[in-house]
Parts: structure tokens; sequence; C-alpha cells
């Protein structure tokens, strides 16, 4: 498995080549799915994923140092644990001036 996210290390450059529609796990548990992935201005590295969250039918903001790993499967968040994540804040573009869509 593939060391948690840092800034500059080759998940990064993962995290920007996903395509919405890649899986997100949390542990053996489907959450839900990749919509799209943001950076900060106009850099290229992966800031922050917008994922659909299935149990709330919403996009939900997951930072990139939530990120696992990213393998054939799909994305896998550092929590073990779907409920983990009820704190994710639903995502709204205008909460985030700066960041813009890297895929």
């Amino acid at each position: 498995m593939t060391a948690a996210y840092n800034s500059g290390s080759t998940m990064a450059r993962f995290l920007e080549s996903l395509e919405p529609g890649t899986p997100v796990f949390a542990g053996e548990t489907r959450v839900g799915d990749v919509r799209a992935v943001f950076g900060e201005g106009d850099a290229r590295s992966a800031e922050l994923l917008v994922v659909h969250w299935d149990a709330t039918g919403g996009d939900v903001v997951v930072p990139a140092t939530e990120v696992q790993d990213v393998s054939e499967r799909g994305v896998e968040l550092m929590r073990r644990e779907a409920d983990q994540y009820a704190d994710l804040a639903p995502f709204e573009a205008e909460r985030f001036p700066t960041m813009k869509r890297i895929k």
C-alpha cells in the first residue's frame, strides 16, 4: 500500500489523473465515486476530491490528505469505516473560489 498523501509525493500525480467515476472506499466499504479533482490556483497538484457519497446521495469534499492509496480498485481513504466520514462538508463550488478543477 502506498504511504499517505504528502505534498510533492507521487500520490499527487495519481490523484491528478483520477477519472470521474473512480470508486472510493473506506476499508472494504464502497462509499462513493470521484466526481472531480481540484487544485489550488494554477497548480496541478490535487488538493481535494469531490466525491458523490452514496449514503447521503450528495457530493462531498474529501481533502487529498485523507487518501491512503490509489490502486486498480480505486481510491482508498485513510479512515477504515464509512461512518467516520460523517463530518465531510457538502461540495459547494462558491466555498472554494481559489480552487480550479484539474479533472
